[in-house]
Parts: C-alpha cells; sequence; structure tokens
C-alpha cells in the first residue's frame, strides 16, 4: 500500500509539471514526466500512462483554440498517423527501445540546430514532409511516449502563431494517442493499476492547464518561438542523457 501511495505523488507530480509543458507548448509531456515516472514504474507504464492522461490536455487544448486549428493542413497527417498505430502497438509489446530513443534524441537535437541557425530546409515546406513525420511520429509516440518534438519542427516552418501550433498538434495527438490507448486496452495493457494511476492525475492535469493557459497570455509570440526551441534542444539532451545512463 505504502508502495502504491508512492507510485501516486509520482505520477501526480510527474503529470502536472508534464502538463505545463504541454499545455503551454503543445508538445513534450513525455519528455519532463518520462524521466519522473521512471523513478518508480516500469517504462511500459510510464508510456500508457503518459499517453492515456495527455488525452484530456489535448481536448482542452482542441476547445481552447478550436478557432485557430489549421483542420486542412493537418488532416492529412493524422491520418496517416492513424495507420501507424498498429505497427506502434505491434513494437511496443515487443520491443526494446533503448538504441531507437537514442536515435531520435540525436536526430531532435540536429533538427533543432538547424532551425535556430535558419538553414534553409525547403523540404519542411513541402507538404509530404508533414504527412511523413505524422506517421513516424505517430509510431514514436505510440511505443515512447516521445516524438512530438520531431513534427513541432516541421510546424514551426510553417511560421504559425502560438495558438494554431497549440491547437494544430493537439488535434494531431488527440486521434494518435486515442487509437494507442484503445490499442494498448486490445492488448491487455492497460491494467486497473495503470488505469487507476491514469485517473488520479486529472486532477493536477487540470490545475496545471489553467496555470498555462494563463501563462501562455503573457508569452508574446517571439518569446513563444524562443521557448519552443529551448523545450526541442532540452527535450533532445534529456532523452540522450537519460537513455545513455540505462545502457551504462
Amino acid at each position: 500500500m505504502t508502495y502504491f501511495i508512492t507510485d501516486i505523488i509520482v505520477v501526480c507530480l510527474a503529470i502536472f509539471l508534464g502538463t505545463l509543458v504541454l499545455a503551454t507548448a503543445g508538445f513534450g509531456i513525455a519528455i519532463v514526466s518520462s524521466p519522473l515516472l521512471l523513478i518508480t514504474l516500469d517504462p511500459q507504464s510510464a508510456v500508457i500512462i503518459i499517453n492515456t492522461v495527455s488525452l484530456i490536455v489535448f481536448i482542452m487544448l482542441i476547445y481552447q483554440n478550436k478557432k485557430f486549428i489549421n483542420y486542412k493542413t493537418m488532416c492529412l497527417p493524422t491520418c496517416f498517423g492513424l495507420l501507424a498505430v498498429p505497427l506502434g502497438i505491434y513494437l511496443f509489446s515487443n520491443s526494446d527501445m533503448s538504441t531507437l530513443k537514442i536515435l531520435i534524441s540525436i536526430l531532435i537535437i540536429l533538427m533543432a540546430v538547424l532551425l535556430v541557425y535558419k538553414i534553409n530546409l525547403s523540404f519542411m515546406q513541402h507538404p509530404l514532409t508533414l504527412w511523413l513525420s505524422g506517421f513516424i511520429v505517430s509510431t514514436l509516440i505510440t511505443v515512447t511516449g516521445i516524438g512530438g518534438p520531431i513534427i513541432a519542427i516541421v510546424v514551426l516552418h510553417k511560421s504559425w502563431d502560438r495558438n494554431t501550433i497549440r491547437g494544430s498538434l493537439a488535434f494531431y495527438y488527440f486521434f494518435i494517442n486515442l487509437a494507442a490507448v484503445i490499442g494498448y486496452g486490445i492488448s491487455g495493457m492497460l491494467t486497473f493499476e495503470r488505469i487507476t494511476l491514469s485517473a488520479v492525475a486529472l486532477l493536477p492535469t487540470v490545475i496545471s492547464f489553467t496555470i498555462a493557459s494563463l501563462l501562455i497570455k503573457k508569452i508574446a509570440q517571439n518569446h513563444y518561438n524562443k521557448l519552443i526551441f529551448v523545450i526541442i534542444f532540452v527535450s533532445g539532451f534529456v532523452i540522450l542523457i537519460n537513455e545513455v545512463r540505462l545502457l551504462f
């Protein structure tokens, strides 16, 4: 019983902090939450809880930014993402993802460097890049809970404002995470303990979202873009350091 109470405390803290980032940037909950959740939980439970609790944040983000969402642009990436969920579920239940996470972190850091130095990547503007990233990120999120910074980098090349970024990413993530959670349930991975831990995290999730919604109003667009760059950089290094530490 004491052990489970510890799990509840860790989950509530991790999700509270992760939601602050997610509600502000439109992505990144796993970057903050995963290292904390892994203190007491196994990697599979951490991913399932993150993807389950995220659904409520995405619903709130979609409602909050419904007038700004670029539905036309995000529909096809979302469809490609949904096609990738079964692959992600299979890999999630059958694979060791440590090497994949290291490669993801290196890719995120490299893409962030190119973005910060404003190196011209014309292919980022092509619709096919967003569709492909929708497929890849969906697989990564289903398997690892991580991958959001990749599609965020692609979206940043479209020069959208903060409300469009937050709402449009939430629109994509909601359907991917919903399909992933359904897949976890069908596969028997959505256990009573994981459902319980996800449920107790709902209150800190709502509180954190409310705080983030107040903060975002005080952040100018140029400062918001800089914040996104920082989150992308930090996400890459956090994933890399964490996985290298686990290997050694």
